[in-house]
This record gives structure tokens, C-alpha cells and sequence, in this order.
């Protein structure tokens, strides 16, 4: 079969010894693989995709040409000149009260303990506060909650830098309602790992069977002490794809706290015990959730950056996953009418793939026409409304989304992001839609799968300090899990703590005071 892809300037890691190797695509038998060539090994291969069609559509939509537009060195431990990063990730601990046989972050997985001092975060935090547009911070771990000090860090980002920080949790400490308290009045937002209402999921996937109730209650406590800032992080795999449906009902019953639901392809090789679970790709998973949800459709994350001058027209924010590659992140999107989330497909009378090429098409002539003649801001925006307000006549079904006459509920909304308003209270106010819940599927790769053609203008990033320089750097999140191991355990040793592996993190015990400083 003729191969589709280009094989230019692409690289992965060899899925033998690791070696950085010429890597290319190659679609056989409508599924996509990454083909690493190394010069020690031989060639070999891995699934990246379970449709080559879907794959390739992605691109498509995009413009998206070859194996690589872009490459880099995948040396990443060596480069500096990694993108900007909008979001950056900050391994806090590597204990953790689940260790969970699937993760690759926990102490039984690495082989030391990973627990560095107040000035490690200190430091990290000041190179932060240097970038033009701060970006937003995700304490990682292991288990973050595990730390007594997670507020005195929580706290150090915030009042010293200015820096607002997101804690990715197994939820199991915020079943106790106090600690819960104090963590939600820090400001902090959750990411809360939640694979499902069945317990069944735990036990397959997790090895354990006594979380659920725990987890159920850290999330009712959110609810109670929290707002509406909560992301459900689900490790998506055959195992609860019969749940995902109720998932996201769940999602619905909770919306007054739960803002958004990430779905993790998963792979069962990612930790040091494998599991009986069949690994997931990104099409697996967009597949998983139109049988749990039918009419939802998908679209690349990236999509929102090549929005250019709809972005320079319009106070639309920062874009978090700008810049990613079309094969990384999918999205969408769900609308409560407040009785149950529906698909886009209720209110858009076009497929979302052809709404979202025609947006391409419109900022397309925008820009073109805007570059032809200067204009202020403000015509502009009066242009490009009016061009919008055709765009939605053609692609949304008003008297759907507005149950009556549209045209002053329109105005309303655009004359109220001008001024800023989230859009999620606009909707709330003009509309039938009671709420949205935003479905993305974030991919955290393994060795084999990852490539330097996506990894190139990532957005974002881990932050770490690097052993040699001392200068905090930033490496793409896919390629972390490779240098990872060594990053770390060399602070571990630079502040003292690599030996100390304890009870492979199941207590809380205290952190400990470095013995040496780098």
C-alpha cells in the first residue's frame, strides 16, 4: 500500500534501547504506526492510531502536510529553546497513597523517592514569574496530597509570584472535609482522577477496591466547599468504556462544580506492572465516547490557534492547548438544557468537522481582507461580527439554540464578550444551553510513541531543574517520561532525600529538610 505520509525530518526513540532514531508513519490495514529506523536495532514499530482515516482527517483540517513540518533534536535534557510554554507541570512527590500499577510517577515505579524542599519550588516559581504571560502551573505527582506542606506551596505561588496553581489528585485526603476546606479556600482548581461510578473500574485497572467510596465523598466535598472549577481526569480503556454514559451523567448531576471532563487514552504497559487492559489510542477513545454519547464529535485542540485573527480581533484569552499538534488533543463539547448534556449536532445544522473548516476559511479571508487595508479595532470587530453573524446563520439552528427570535439574543453575545464576559454566562443568559461541559482527550505518551514532530511547539511543558546547569528548564510533556527518571533523581541526591524511600509513600510522612543545596 502506497504511504500517505512524507518522511521528512521526523524523530522518534528506538523502542529497544531508547536511541533517537529517524522515525516516519506508515498506514497498513487502516490503522497508522510510527516506524523508528535505528541503525542499532533494525526498524520497528508502534500503533499510533487505531483509523488511519480519522487520523489523517485531523491533518486535513489543519493543512497539515507530511510526516514533520516542524522537528527538533529530541535531545531534550541538552535544549533550552523550548516554546514559551501555557502550561507548565511541576512533580511535587513521587509518593503517592494508591501506587497504582499502571502509573509511572510513584515510587515503586522510579526506585527513590522524589520529595524536594521549599527553596526547589521557590525557584521554579521565580523563573515562572519572569515569562511576559505567566502561564498556568499543575502540581503533579505522585500524589500531591500526600505533602503536609501542599498549601504552604500552594500559597507560595500564589501571594509571591502571583502564579495560580491547579493540583492533578487522586481525591482521596479531600474526603476529609477540613483539609478539603482548606485546600478549596487556597483558590486552587482540581484535576480529580475519577475512572467511573463502578467499582469494578478500581479493581482492573488500579488494584484496588476500597477507593470509590473515598473518592465519591472527596468530590462531594468539592462540590459543597468549591465552585465550578473542577476537572474529572478519566484513564479511558475497554474496562469502563460500558460506564463512560453514566460518567458523564454524573458530570451533568454535578455541573454546578464539575467544569470539564479529560480522557486519558490508556496504555497498559505504563507502569512497572502491566495490566489485563487493552491500551487505548486517541481514535480508540474518541470512539469510546460516541457510543457513550452518540452525535459527539470531535476536533484538534489546535484548531483555536490557527484562529489568528479572530484571536487579534476578539478578547477570546489565552489558549491553552494553542499550538498543538492535530494528531495530540481532541475536543469537544457537551450542552446542558438542564435536564442532560446533548451534542453540538442539537443545535449546528452542519457536521462539526465542515463548521470548524469553514471557521478556518472565514479568519482565512479575515486576515487576507484586513491586511489589504489597515483598520481600527473597532471596524474591525464591526467586519469580522458581521461576517461571524453569516457564519452561524449558515452552520446553527437559532430558533434551536434560542427557542424563539435570535437576532437580539446574538447582538447580546457578541456585544458581551467585547466586554469580556465569559461565555458560559452569556450562553447561560441568552440560550437554552444551561450549561457546557468540555471533553478533551489528553494524551500523556509512552517512549515508543512519541515523535519530534509533535512534541516541536507543544504548549505545554514540565518544569525541572537541571542537574548540570542548575537553571530551570522546560521539556515537553510527552518526553518527559524519558529523561524523567534522571531529572529527578538527581535533585533527590543534590537535596538529599533519593535515598529515603520510606513506606513507598503510602503515609504522610513529613517532608524532609534538604541536606545539601545545589
Amino acid at each position: 500500500m502506497q504511504n500517505p505520509f512524507s518522511d521528512t525530518q521526523n524523530r522518534g526513540f528506538c523502542t529497544k534501547c531508547k536511541r533517537i532514531t529517524p522515525a516516519h508513519h506508515f498506514e497498513r490495514d487502516g490503522k497508522v504506526f510510527l516506524v523508528k529506523e535505528c541503525p542499532e536495532c533494525g526498524p520497528s514499530e508502534t500503533l499510533v492510531s487505531s483509523s488511519a482515516s480519522r487520523y489523517i482527517e485531523k491533518r486535513d483540517i489543519m493543512n497539515y502536510e507530511g510526516s514533520a513540518v516542524r522537528s527538533c533534536s529530541l535531545n531534550c535534557t541538552s535544549c533550552s529553546s523550548h516554546v514559551d510554554p501555557t502550561l507548565v507541570f511541576i512533580d511535587v512527590t513521587n509518593r503517592c497513597n494508591m501506587n497504582c500499577p499502571i502509573c509511572l510517577a510513584n515510587i515503586p515505579a522510579m526506585g527513590f523517592r522524589f520529595d524536594p524542599p521549599m527553596a526547589y519550588f521557590d525557584k521554579i516559581f521565580q523563573r515562572l514569574a519572569q515569562f511576559e504571560s505567566k502561564p498556568k502551573i499543575q502540581l503533579f505527582g505522585g500524589e500531591p496530597t500526600v505533602r503536609k506542606d501542599l498549601l504552604d506551596i500552594i500559597n507560595l505561588a500564589k501571594e509571591k509570584y502571583g502564579l495560580q496553581a491547579r493540583i492533578t489528585t487522586n481525591g482521596l485526603r479531600l474526603a476529609d472535609e477540613e483539609y478539603c476546606k482548606q485546600l478549596v479556600a487556597t483558590g486552587t482548581q482540581f484535576m480529580f482522577s475519577f475512572d467511573g461510578r463502578d467499582p469494578s473500574i478500581y479493581k482492573q485497572t488500579r488494584n484496588s477496591t476500597n477507593v470509590l467510596e473515598q473518592k465519591l465523598k472527596g468530590l462531594e466535598n468539592l462540590g459543597r466547599f468549591g465552585k465550578s472549577n473542577v476537572t474529572i481526569m478519566c484513564c479511558t480503556s475497554p474496562a469502563n468504556a460500558p460506564y463512560l454514559a453514566d460518567l458523564i451523567e454524573y458530570c451533568h448531576e454535578n455541573r454546578h462544580f464539575i467544569a470539564a471532563l479529560d480522557l486519558i487514552p490508556l496504555t497498559a504497559e505504563w507502569g512497572p506492572e502491566a495490566v489485563d487492559v487493552e491500551s487505548c489510542t486517541i481514535e480508540d477513545v474518541e470512539q469510546i465516547a460516541k457510543n457513550a454519547v452518540p452525535g459527539i464529535e470531535f476536533f484538534p485542540a489546535g484548531v483555536m490557534q490557527k484562529l489568528e485573527t479572530l484571536r487579534e480581533t476578539f478578547p477570546l484569552g489565552r489558549i491553552t492547548f494553542g499550538g498543538a499538534h492535530p494528531n495530540c488533543e481532541s475536543v469537544s463539547i457537551l450542552f446542558s438544557d438542564g435536564e442532560h448534556y446533548s451534542p453540538p449536532s442539537r443545535f449546528i445544522k452542519t457536521p462539526m468537522d465542515e463548521a470548524v473548516r469553514a471557521a478556518l476559511a472565514l479568519d482565512a479571508r479575515m486576515k487576507e481582507k484586513f491586511a489589504r487595508r489597515p483598520l481600527s479595532l473597532k471596524k474591525r470587530r464591526r467586519i469580522y461580527g458581521l461576517e461571524m453573524y453569516r457564519f452561524l446563520r449558515r452552520h446553527v439552528d437559532f430558533r434551536e439554540l434560542f427557542g424563539g427570535s435570535p437576532l437580539i439574543g446574538i447582538l447580546k453575545i457578541m456585544a458581551g464578550r467585547m466586554k469580556g464576559i465569559k461565555m458560559k454566562h452569556l450562553l447561560r443568559q441568552h440560550t437554552q444551553i444551561q450549561g457546557v461541559l468540555r471533553i478533551i482527550i489528553l494524551p500523556f505518551e509512552e517512549s515508543e510513541c512519541v515523535e519530534s514532530a509533535r512534541l516541536v511547539d507543544c504548549p505545554a511543558a514540565f518544569a525541572y531543574e537541571h542537574p548540570e546547569s542548575k537553571e530551570i528548564r522546560f521539556m515537553p510533556v510527552c518526553s518527559w517520561s524519558i529523561y524523567k527518571n534522571n531529572m529527578l533523581r538527581a535533585a533527590s541526591e543534590a537535596y538529599g532525600i533519593a535515598d529515603q524511600t520510606g513506606d513507598l509513600g503510602m503515609g504522610l510522612a513529613e517532608t524532609p529538610e534538604p541536606s545539601t543545596t545545589p
